[in-house]
Parts: C-alpha cells; structure tokens; sequence
C-alpha cells in the first residue's frame, strides 16, 4: 500500500472514525478510499486536498511524502494552550463556586447563632 493510502488509514484511526465515514466527510463516492488502499491504487489529487482542508492539524509533508510529524506542531502548541486555559477557567469557577458555598454557610451560621442568642 502506498504511504499516502496508509496515511489516510492513519487519519482515519487517530480522528476515530472509519474509512467510510472518511470517504463520506471528504466528498468521495463510497468505496473510492477503501478499493484503493484494498487494490493498492493510486487517488485522485482532491481526495488528499480535501483531507488537507478538513483537518488541517496534519502535517502535509508527512501526509504526502511519509516526512516529519503527522501532527503539525503548531496545533499541538495551541492544543495544549486551549487545555491549560480550559483548566484555569474550571479553577476559576470552581474557586467560585466554593465561595459562593462559604456565604451561604456564613449567612447560615449567623442565622443560627442569632437564633440561640434569642432563647
């Protein structure tokens, strides 16, 4: 099988989908990935445009000449500065949820001690 038909079958693992389904975001008719990669032909030029601008985190040279990463590194940088900053936002609301929390305690705690002082 030729690097690129393997390189598909890559993508197509790594982004937890079928060939099939593959076939079907990039536009193919049903069949045209899985014949190739199963007859070892050559696809058309479009099919790998297509992959190239719906997932464009990979790596074109690795994608056509089997060279450098398969995920650009770029992406992985952003990917991990998304996570780092979805995990401050989540300390963030958390941080405030629990003072919300002690308030109400507090308010709660005052009440009680006004109420036994009053007996």
């Amino acid at each position: 099988m030729n690097s690129i038909l393997k390189n598909f079958k890559l993508i197509a693992e790594n982004e937890g989908i079928t060939i099939s389904k593959l076939e079907l975001l990039i536009g193919a008719s049903k069949g045209v990935l899985s014949r190739a990669i199963a007859n070892n032909s050559d696809i058309q030029s479009k099919w790998i445009s297509k992959i190239v601008e719906i997932y464009p985190k990979y790596n074109c040279e690795w994608l056509i000449k089997n060279e450098g990463p398969m995920i650009k590194n770029e992406n992985i940088h952003s990917l991990v500065e998304q996570q780092i900053e979805d995990v401050a936002i989540n300390y963030k609301e958390l941080a405030d949820s629990r003072k919300e929390t002690i308030e109400s305690m507090k308010k709660q705690i005052l009440y009680l001690e006004e109420k036994i002082a009053n007996k």
